[in-house]
Order: structure tokens, then C-alpha cells, then sequence
């Protein structure tokens, strides 16, 4: 009897053990996740810049078309990420894709209020620095991300 129950113990905690190492349990893996349309993305966008810049509703329509051009744009850029390529089209395909955001940032420039353009960069800086931390290996609570302190 002490036998069958300790068997029985000894296989539940490899079963247990097992799920607990597999790191991909309950995620889905890239190729799961739903891939949106350029549209989708861009009226997803348009729907946070409205949550966080405060944007009217002619605002946000001109972001959520601001934000298809440079999503379009950028599209085959990516894909060319992707593939195989020399570090020199790595750099030039980034500067392009650079040059499409900054674009972007003048569009929408053009229709945000002075207090939105305000949150707006403060938004582009704290991401910035989140990235950057990234890059340097930090986490992200361990930046410090209000300029005002």
C-alpha cells in the first residue's frame, strides 16, 4: 500500500513539475496571435490617442488616416526586416523606417492643440527612455520616468 501511494505521489509531481517548466503554457506562440489589418491598427491607434492625447472626434479621424499612411508605408519595410539582410540595408531600412515616423509626427502635428502636442512628446520621451532601459538591460520600474520629480 505504501508503495502505490508514494508512486502515485512520485508521478503527480513530475506531471506537475513538467507543466510548471513549460514557459509557453496558456500564451499564444506568433503565429496564434491574430494579425490585424493596417485599418485596425490604425483605428486602435486612434482610439488611444484619443484616451491619452484627449483627441475630438475630426481629430481622431485625421490620426486614424495619418496613422494608415505610415502604417502602409511601413509595411513591406518590415517584412523586409524579416528576411535576410546585410547590416548596411538593416541601417538604411531603420532610417526609412525613421523618416516615415517622423512623417508621421509633423502630420499630426499639424491638428494637435498645444496641450496635446505637450502629452504627446512627454509620451514619445517616457517611451523612449522605457527603450532604452530595455536596451541597456534595466528594467523598466527601475528608470525613472517623471521628468518633474
Amino acid at each position: 500500500m505504501k508503495k502505490l501511494i508514494l508512486s502515485i505521489a512520485l508521478v503527480t509531481g513530475f506531471a506537475i513539475t513538467t507543466q510548471a517548466q513549460d514557459a509557453t503554457l496558456g500564451k499564444p506562440s506568433n503565429e496564434q496571435k491574430k494579425q490585424h489589418s493596417p485599418e485596425e491598427h490604425a483605428k486602435k491607434g486612434a482610439e488611444w490617442a484619443t484616451k491619452n492625447l484627449g483627441l475630438d472626434a475630426s481629430q481622431a479621424t485625421k490620426w486614424q488616416s495619418a496613422a494608415l499612411t505610415r502604417i502602409t508605408a511601413n509595411a513591406p519595410l518590415r517584412e523586409k526586416l524579416k528576411g535576410a539582410t546585410t547590416p548596411d540595408d538593416r541601417k538604411a531600412t531603420h532610417q526609412q523606417l525613421k523618416a516615415n515616423m517622423d512623417k508621421f509626427d509633423a502630420e499630426v502635428s499639424t491638428f494637435l492643440t498645444a496641450d496635446q502636442k505637450t502629452k504627446w512628446e512627454k509620451l514619445k520621451a517616457d517611451k523612449k527612455a522605457q527603450h532604452k532601459a530595455k536596451k541597456n538591460g534595466k528594467a523598466a520600474e527601475e528608470v525613472d520616468l517623471d521628468p518633474e520629480k
